[in-house]
């Protein structure tokens, strides 16, 4: 049994689309996989926000601290 490959226009535009397309799907994972790690931390975003976002308490008129 003898098997014989010939590589086609169409089988070379192919080739060349699928590898541009993994190079493009490779690099954007890498981009959002370097963005998720330079992300800060949830907690380091929360406690910077906590004290900015509490409301100052409120203290009725006549009464002493």
């Amino acid at each position: 049994m003898e098997y014989r490959f010939s590589l086609t226009s169409r089988l070379a535009a192919l080739a060349t689309f699928s590898a541009l397309a993994l190079s493009a799907l490779l690099f954007a994972l890498g981009f959002m996989l370097g963005l998720r790690s330079a992300a800060p931390e949830p907690e380091a975003v929360a406690a910077a926000v906590a004290p900015a976002a509490a409301p100052a308490p409120v203290v009725a008129p006549g009464v002493a601290r």
